[in-house]
This record gives structure tokens, sequence and C-alpha cells, in this order.
């Protein structure tokens, strides 16, 4: 049974989230950050509700008609003293579209003196309409109608929420989740030595990108001035390691793929230029090859080759300089050669009575055909779920900007280059204390014990139990689970996925990973990249290809 909330669960959080800010950024914050919390601490109970009842919701305007809250006593007398502490505006100017959309429509017809034919209009052609007849009275009198309420000071609370999130995206429902019992989190140290953000500088930074990514969602995609003019304000001088990094990363490639959208190839091809991350080198390469500079298109290729930055850009690299190779005479590259996949898998063709899951089927052939063996549907569970379990407290350890607040599964930094580089000597540790299967054993079945249900990126305790582990610990040699780890770790946010669907433990002992596709499915990239990566270290896989028996 799930708990019941408090009536102020939502206060309660919001006090939790400013004292997290407060206790971790204080020294850094801005004198206007700092007034926002102290004033806001300066409130009644009944108006740090209302007032974070009103920032909760979407938009600045609200009517007062519209307002009931229980749990708050007089709500005209907590706006006031909102009002009087600039926290609201009661009553200000409104532009007329926003008035409009206080309103519903049979709000607005009632007070048309001529209605004839609007009723039919749809509301976003009701609205165009009243807004070109520019009938001033029409809109006093609807302003008139009621109290408006603005809220103020909104920025400052979208900035301690990105100071306690590390973003915008999450919301106050993390709260809830938690406190419902849905989401369970490991506990992991966050103190002033370890916060994301250190200096005032990098929360000016990161709240100017979010502003600059709100400009470019609303700007006009094909105005040229105004993405420049967006670029032009993306600072350059963001520290790699800072929170706002990868977001000037992502607002630069959006922008440049939108250039490259609208045909401006020069313009696209000099932002991407400034990108470091994937997949600028990508989208330069294939730029320079449609302006006909093969040769520089190439030149890309090689680049990648030599210092790529995941297998995905070196897989492009590998077919596309394979292309331009054949299509304009280049000599071969050995590196390119050598990294393309070119291995086929054993392949086993199931003729098989139609199941809704085409894995499932498989697997219950292969229980079928091989009774004293046995065959598991586990995909992307069993590899990922033991790493997940053995570095553990290396995934969760407290490294400077790994935590901005206690509701993460996973460090800021998990699926970057980075995350492994900061924690080189943990996990030298980690691998020193493992030297066989017996090892893994002892501390992932204590792990799972301990942490069963808390949240890691790596563990789906849905589809992973100690029966499962133990019973691919004694088929799997301890040097194919080192081979898989560590190929896992070369690239987190891609490696993860890819695995073959079943595991296969034949009664005559060892195991195979079994690909299954059914009738029209073929394998992926990730995919053939780990099976190529299987053929180069000796580890039992094979495509199972199905197709229905007809009835």
């Amino acid at each position: 049974m799930q708990p019941d909330l408090p009536e102020t669960y939502y206060l309660d959080n919001v006090l939790t989230l400013f004292e997290h800010v407060a206790r971790l950024y204080k020294d850094i914050l801005e004198p206007a950050q700092l007034e926002f919390l102290e004033d806001f601490a300066g409130l009644s109970d009944d108006a740090q509700k209302l007032c974070i009842r009103l920032l909760n919701r979407s938009g600045e305007w609200f009517r007062r008609d519209k307002l009931n809250y229980r749990e708050i006593g007089c709500i005209d007398t907590t706006l006031d003293e909102l009002a009087r502490k600039a926290f609201i505006e009661l009553d200000g100017e409104i532009e007329y579209p926003v008035l409009l959309s206080l309103f519903t429509k049979p709000e607005l017809l009632d007070r048309v003196a001529d209605k004839s034919g609007l009723a039919k209009l749809r509301r976003n052609e009701l609205d165009r309409f009243l807004l070109q007849q520019e009938d001033a009275q029409y809109f006093q009198a609807l302003a008139a109608s009621g109290s408006l309420i603005r809220i103020l000071r909104q920025d400052h609370y979208q900035i301690c929420q990105m100071l306690f999130f590390g973003n915008l995206n999450q919301s106050m429902t993390d709260f809830v989740l938690r406190d419902l019992g849905l989401y369970q989190y490991e506990r992991y140290n966050i103190d002033h030595h370890h916060r994301p953000y250190r200096n005032t500088l990098e929360i000016q930074q990161h709240w100017l990108l979010y502003r600059l990514e709100a400009l470019f969602e609303l700007c006009e995609r094909s105005d040229r001035a105004q993405l420049e003019e967006i670029v032009r304000l993306i600072p350059h001088d963001i520290a790699s390691r800072a929170p706002a990094y990868r977001k000037s990363e992502r607002l630069r490639y959006e922008i440049a793929r939108q250039l490259e959208r609208t045909g401006d190839l020069p313009a696209a091809l000099a932002l991407y230029r400034q990108c470091r991350l994937p997949p600028s080198r990508e989208r330069s390469a294939r730029i320079h090859d449609q302006l006909g500079q093969h040769g520089q298109a190439l030149d890309n290729c090689i680049r990648i080759l030599e210092q790529p930055i995941d297998e995905q850009e070196t897989q492009f690299a590998c077919m596309f300089a394979a292309r331009l190779i054949h299509r304009h005479g280049f000599a071969p590259l050995r590196a390119a050669e050598r990294l393309r996949i070119t291995h086929q898998p054993e392949i086993v063709d199931l003729e098989l009575e139609h199941r809704d899951s085409v894995e499932l089927a498989v697997a219950e052939y292969y229980n079928a055909v091989d009774a004293a063996g046995s065959c598991f549907y586990l995909e992307n569970s069993l590899f990922n779920g033991v790493l997940g379990l053995l570095l553990w407290d290396v995934v969760f350890a407290p490294l400077p900007g790994a935590f901005y607040n206690p509701f993460q599964y996973r460090p800021s930094d998990f699926y970057t280059p980075e995350f492994c580089t900061a924690r080189r000597d943990l996990l030298a540790q980690t691998w020193d204390s493992i030297g066989d299967n017996d090892d893994i054993w002892r501390l992932v079945s204590r792990r799972w014990r301990q942490k069963k249900d808390l949240m890691n990126p790596l563990v789906n305790w849905q589809w992973l139990d100690l029966d499962i582990i133990e019973r691919a610990l004694e088929r799997i040699g301890f040097a194919d689970w080192r081979a898989i780890f560590d190929r896992i770790l070369s690239d987190l946010r891609d490696n993860r996925s890819g695995f073959p669907d079943l595991v296969h433990f034949p009664a005559a002992g060892g195991y195979c990973l079994i690909e299954v596709k059914g009738p029209g499915d073929s394998l992926q990239q990730n995919q053939r990249r780990w099976m190529q990566y299987f053929r180069d270290h000796d580890i039992p896989h094979r495509l199972a290809r199905v197709t229905w028996r007809s009835s």
C-alpha cells in the first residue's frame, strides 16, 4: 500500500530544496538569489504555500477566482502579503494574447455582443479573431472581470531548481516518487567540497544556456541572423568539467544542424568545427563530401580514427572512408580496414509456432530440444547487472561534481569518457581484488542482498536474480566476463545495449549468447559491433533467425 502524502508535501519538498541550495552554494549565489531565499523564509506559512503553488504552475498569470487551495486559510490576505513582499503583482498590465489564454472559450464568447458564427470557430481561430478586432473595451472588460495575479521571481526559483537537479528537465515530482516508495536511491555524500558548481560564473553560464536554448526554440529557424546571435552569446570559456559544458556543445550542434537543414553548409561546417563532441566530426565529413571536398572529408575520417571519442564515431569513419575510397580512388586506409565490421556470426534458422514474443519462442525451443540445459531471455541485464553490482561503490563514489542531489541513480558524468578516467584508481582497486569467478560471486551476492531495489544505472532488478547469476558464473569463464566488462566500460552510453537476447547453458556444458531476429528484422549496428568483439575474444555466440510456421 502506497503511503499517503501530507497535505503540505509540496512545500516541505521545496524547503528541502532551498536548504540544500543554501547549504552548498550560499557563498557563490548572487545577491538577488540570496535575497529571494531570505525573503521566502520570512513569509508566513500560508504565503509560502501559495507562492509555491503558483510557482509550480505553468505560465506567470493567474485569475484570482481560479485559486482554491483548502490548506491555505484566507487567499486574499495571503495574496496581499505576497504582493507586499514582491512575490506577486496584482492587476498589472497584461498583453492581450496572455489575457485571452486565462479564459475558456465560453467565457470569451459570453462577453461578445455579436456571437453569430463565432461558436463554430476553433479556439485558436477565436483568439485570432478577437485580437484582430482590436476592441480595447472588450479587453478592458475582460481584465476587470476579476483580479489578475502575476507571479514574480520565477527566474530565482528556477535557478534554485537548476542548482538542485543540475537541469531544468526534472521537477519536484522526483520528491513525490521517492516519498511514495516508487524509487529508492543510494546514499552518497554531497558537501561543499564535492558540489558541481564551483563558482558564480559556472552558475551564470548554465543559466544563460537555458535562456539561449529557450530563445532557439522560439526563434524563426530560417532566420540566420537570429541563429548567429544565439551562437555569439554561447560562452567559449566553459570548463570541460563545468555543468554547462555539455549543454553548450549540444546547443552549438543543434544550431549547426539547423543551418545544415536549411542549406547553409559553410555556416554549419564552421559551427561544427567549434563542437568537440560527437557527432560533430561526422557531420563535418558529410558536408565536405556534399561540397565536393572529398579529400577533406577523408581527412576528417582519418582524424576520427586516430583519436576516436566513441565506437559509433569510429564505425562511421570506417564506413564513410571506405565509401570515399571506393568512389574517388583514394589509397586504402589500413586503420579503417582493420576496424570495419566484417564478422558474420553463425546462423541458425528456426521455423516455430507463432508467439507474441519471438525471443521467448526461441528460448522455449532451446529448452525443449535441450531439456537438461537451460535458456534464459536476459537481453542486456546479465552482464550489465553483474558489472553494476561489482562496481557499486565506484559508481556512487562521491567525486566532486558527480552528484547534485539525493535523487540520482547515476553520477552526472556516467555516460562520458571522463567517468572511468576520474575513477581510474577506484577501478584498479576493484579489479585487483577480483581474480576469478569465486571472487565475483562473493562480492556480487553480498551486494545483491545489501542493495536490492536501490536504483543503479546498470542493474535491472526485475530481470536479475541470484540463481541466474550463480548459474552464469558457473558456466562463463572469468576471461569472458572481464572482456565484456572492459567493452561496456569503454563506452557506457552505447555498450550497455546491443547484447544478444538469450543466454543458453547447454546440458553438455559451457554457454552461448544467442541474438534472436524475427521475420523482416536484421542486426543493428551496435549488435554487429558486439558480435565482432565476441569473435575477437572467442566468446561463443550465434544468430537465430525465426520464421513462423504456417497454420
